[in-house]
C-alpha cells in the first residue's frame, strides 16, 4: 500500500480515520444513550448503549449484569437485518461494550 498510494496518501487515510473516530465520539457524546468505555486518540471507539429502561440505574445492584447483555442483543438484530457489522466484547472490569474499528 505504501508504495501504491505513497507516505502522504498514507499520512492521509490514517489522519482521515483519526478525524472519523473524533466525529464519532463527538455525536455519541451528546447523546444520553451512549456511554464511551474509554476516551483517547484511538482509531477504536468502545462505548455502550444504554438503553431507556437502564438510564439512570448505573447504581442498581443488577446495573452491570443488564447491561452486559445489551450488546449481545443489538448485535444479533443487526446481523438479522442485515444492518451492520459491529463487535461487541467485555474487558478486565468492563461488561460487554462495542468496539467500533474505523
Amino acid at each position: 500500500m505504501w508504495k501504491a498510494i505513497g507516505t502522504h496518501g498514507l499520512s492521509e487515510r490514517v489522519e482521515k480515520a483519526f478525524a472519523l473516530a473524533r466525529y464519532l465520539v463527538e455525536e455519541m457524546e451528546k447523546r444520553d444513550n451512549f456511554k464511551l468505555v474509554c476516551k483517547g486518540p484511538f482509531v477504536n471507539v468502545c462505548f455502550w448503549f444504554i438503553p431507556p429502561s437502564l438510564r439512570g440505574k448505573e447504581n442498581s445492584a443488577d446495573y452491570q449484569e443488564r447491561l452486559s447483555k445489551v450488546a449481545p442483543v443489538i448485535k444479533e438484530r443487526m446481523m438479522k437485518r442485515g444492518t451492520m457489522m459491529v463487535g461487541y466484547q467485555p474487558m478486565d472490569e468492563h461488561v460487554n461494550f462495542f468496539r467500533m474499528v474505523v
